[in-house]
């Protein structure tokens, strides 16, 4: 069997989970692609799904929903889901898991694994004692990932005793649906995310090198006159912020100065995710 970890990383914790859960199965050929270069209609020639991703506003990022949409038919492969999250995954898992059964796969199984969150990371300073809890972690037990997991070779051990992937389907409600409280986290999610939104710039420790526009999985980031503009479709995954080698990149100053969050290992690279040759 074949399976394939499609995902969208902002700043490395999904990348590193993707990686994680790849290296803890049993019975399956895995491989891992970003959506950010890989075309929806090119998501062929494998019998299942992994999808994962941060949580934004109690949901995937809009854009990963977007992708969704245009996913081939599933032709009932089996799915998974899993996200990371800071603090509250609400409804995430299961909103995911009934898009993709409405595109034609098998819900398994899905879960959240807590992770640092980065955006409050990225206002706190370089010495507090939170910074220093994200170090410090012990990434090689991730108790939500390891449940995960079990339940993942699970259902891959029932496949490949052939049973059919339609006596291990998850029971979903068949439209996905948030419920009061998760809709009321994303309208504050909201607020605050266009309130950030306004307010990010490159400050001017800027030196124009590029990568920031490179890097950014919505093409929001452009280089003028050799200083960073941001356009007006920022998704907030604050990938430019933690990458910036300056550290220029700032929402209003409330991050001047502050931590800045590489990964789990402090080695994520974001033009890593990109495909040999591309």
């Amino acid at each position: 069997m074949r399976l394939l970890f499609l995902y969208f990383s902002g700043t490395g914790n999904t990348d590193f989970v993707a990686r994680y859960l790849a290296e803890r199965l049993d019975q399956v050929e895995v491989e891992l692609r970003s959506v950010e270069w890989q075309p929806p209609e090119a998501v062929t020639g494998f019998d299942l799904l992994a999808l994962g991703f941060p949580v934004y506003a109690a949901d995937s990022p809009e854009f990963v929903r977007a992708y969704l949409e245009q996913l081939p038919t599933g032709e009932n492969r089996g799915a998974f889901v899993f996200c990371t999250k800071g603090a509250y995954a609400a409804s995430a898992v299961k909103l995911n898991l009934q898009r993709l059964a409405k595109r034609g796969y098998a819900p398994l199984c899905g879960g959240d694994v807590i992770m640092p969150g980065t955006d409050g990371l990225s206002m706190i300073s370089k010495d507090s004692w939170m910074a220093r809890k994200a170090l410090q972690k012990d990434y090689d037990r991730l108790e939500d990932a390891d449940r995960l997991v079990e339940q993942m070779n699970g259902a891959l051990s029932a496949l490949a005793e052939g049973r059919p992937v339609d006596t291990l389907r998850m029971p979903l409600p068949p439209e996905p649906k948030m419920g009061p409280s998760d809709r009321l986290w994303a309208v504050l999610y909201g607020m605050t995310e266009n309130w950030a939104r306004s307010r990010l710039h490159a400050d001017e420790q800027c030196e124009g090198c590029g990568l920031c526009a490179r890097i950014c999985p919505v093409d929001n980031v452009t280089v003028r006159d050799g200083h960073a503009q941001f356009e007006d479709h920022c998704v907030l995954c604050l990938r430019c912020l933690h990458a910036c080698p300056q550290e220029a990149i700032q929402i209003g100053k409330l991050t001047a100065g502050k931590f800045r969050w590489k990964g789990p290992r402090g080695d994520f690279r974001p033009l890593r995710l990109r495909p040999a040759g591309s």
